[in-house]
């Protein structure tokens, strides 16, 4: 906390250079400083930092500074305080576990991860000719022109890909129990977004009644159960079972191909179901509302004779309200949660490791979330990190 602070007070004299930014990060990181460094020329040697040390900050509690920080805010330094708390904030999530070339939807930003630091930690550059996964696409697509606009509280908040009924690998499918856009030559869904509140919540079974999706357009290769036998995952739901229990007819909806991807049993059976559960205990315990926005994206090997890719990451951001789910009630001060977590064999069980900035996801995937909010509540919402 006193780092933040005295960056902050660095910046609003106008004297935070780059020099003194990469020696606060090498602090912020439990490193030490070298003798002669302009940082410690300013402020002593690291052994000040400690407890009892000499700086003017060292009497006042850790509220004082997060109220220090919180009314001095100055817009030219937003990004370094951002960067302090979060480190990887200009990254893609996956740098916090290991990247590869299939958790990227361009090369430019495996590039991105590739120059950020020392050497190549996550072997993007194969030949060593310091480009980074050279078999991607150039740059992040652009997304497509907003030609289709719904009226489903679903998609109250935005639409995130700016799907609609042209692109066949951006088509919305827009249901009375959820909202998806589908990709039909990766054979997925790319995302998902659904309320939870007690409306949709009651005591149907699950109806386990995965079949083809006859919503999709004439010609759409359909995925059936059967593309998934003997492929080492599990047929994982977007818009979860339990999270349409009050009629059969909603709880059947979930079970629409189009709303299942290739997910492993070590994502779908951990951390993923454990978020979900705690979105519905929100429900119950608390009174809330969610508005949930689901997705993945990057590739591994196909299934299906090629016919279905599964994602390498898997996403979700939880909007909470204690109202209605609608822009009007998204303030500052909505509390979100956002993660980004591998569709891997090797997870962690608490979906808090995953924790992130939807600002990473947007970044990763190339969407706009929250894309109806006003944009300086959304600015705010979408650099915060989930911290729960």
């Amino acid at each position: 906390m006193q780092l933040l602070v005295y960056c902050r007070f660095r910046c609003l004299h106008g004297v935070l250079d780059r020099e003194l930014f990469d020696n606060i990060f090498v602090l912020f990181k439990g490193g030490s400083l070298a003798k002669n460094n302009r940082l410690t020329e300013t402020l002593g040697t690291s052994e000040n930092w400690q407890p009892g040390g000499q700086h003017w900050w060292r009497p006042y509690p850790a509220k004082v500074f997060v109220l220090l920080l919180t009314v001095t805010g100055v817009t030219g330094c937003d990004r370094v305080v951002t960067e302090l708390v979060d480190p990887n904030a200009h990254l893609p999530p996956c740098v916090e576990q290991s990247c590869d070339c299939g958790d990227f939807i361009s090369q430019d930003l495996a590039q991105l991860v590739l120059d950020d630091g020392w050497g190549d930690p996550h072997n993007l550059d194969g030949d060593g000719n310091g480009r980074a996964c050279e078999r991607l696409p150039q740059t992040t697509p652009a997304l497509d022109w907003e030609t289709y606009f719904s009226n489903n509280p679903h998609v109250a908040l935005g639409n995130p890909s700016h799907a609609g009924q042209e692109n066949i690998d951006n088509y919305l499918l827009d249901r009375e129990q959820y909202v998806l856009s589908y990709s039909q030559s990766q054979g997925r869904l790319r995302w998902a977004s659904w309320i939870v509140s007690r409306d949709w919540m009651g005591g149907t079974e699950r109806q386990n009644n995965f079949r083809p999706d006859g919503g999709l357009p004439g010609g759409t290769y359909q995925v059936t159960p059967r593309d998934y036998t003997n492929s080492g995952y599990d047929r994982g739901h977007m818009v979860p079972s339990a999270d349409r229990t009050a009629t059969e007819r909603d709880n059947s909806a979930t079970f629409l191909m189009s709303n299942i991807f290739p997910q492993t049993a070590e994502n779908n059976r951990g951390p993923w179901r454990e978020l979900e559960e705690y979105c519905r205990d929100l429900i119950y315990q608390q009174g809330k509302t969610v508005y949930i926005i689901g997705g993945i994206y990057g590739q591994q090997r196909p299934i299906a004779n090629n016919s279905v890719i599964p994602p390498s990451r898997t996403w979700k951001v939880v909007v909470i309200f204690d109202g209605d789910p609608t822009v009007d009630n998204v303030t500052s001060r909505t509390e979100t949660i956002a993660v980004d977590m591998p569709n891997s064999t090797r997870i962690e069980p608490q979906w808090q490791t995953y924790q992130t900035s939807i600002d990473r996801i947007e970044l990763a995937t190339g969407y706009d979330l929250l894309s109806d909010v006003p944009e300086a509540i959304q600015a705010g919402l979408e650099s915060r990190r989930s911290n729960y």
